[in-house]
């Protein structure tokens, strides 16, 4: 049996047609878990942003006002990765509904600075302006 090159070019050929095939198939099932784990990440950032905002309600309902300053910031920040979050998975009206709801929630966190109990009105306006996951 004689082997000629151009069956082995061919041969060579098949196997990194393959192989390609391979390398694209894997990875598309890679991208889209890398997808879902931002998304997830998205939703454990907001999730944790509101259980920091209603902490915070909670604090200032027995005028705790340290306590609710330190969860708010706690809610900043959650909602702060969650916009930049937004951003990189190209849902700019989210990512910008996020910024807000940090904005108003710093609002509240100096109003809670000064002991003002108005604090807990603008930490239940964030909280009905809070993004869903899509």
């Amino acid at each position: 049996m004689k082997v000629t090159l151009k069956a082995v070019l061919v041969m060579l050929l098949a196997l990194a047609l393959a192989l390609l095939g391979g390398w694209i198939w894997g990875a598309r099932g890679h991208w889209r878990a890398e997808d879902a784990l931002a998304r997830a990440a998205v939703g454990l950032h907001l999730a944790t942003a509101r259980g920091s905002m209603l902490a915070a309600r909670v604090n200032l309902f027995e005028v705790n006002f340290g306590d609710a300053s330190r969860s708010l910031e706690n809610a900043k920040a959650n909602l702060v990765t969650a916009a930049e979050s937004f951003d990189a998975v190209g849902l700019k009206d989210e990512a910008a509904a996020a910024r807000d709801v940090a904005s108003r929630v710093d609002d509240a966190r100096q109003l809670a600075g000064r002991l003002d109990q108005t604090a807990n009105t603008r930490i239940a306006e964030a909280l009905l302006l809070l993004p869903k996951m899509p």
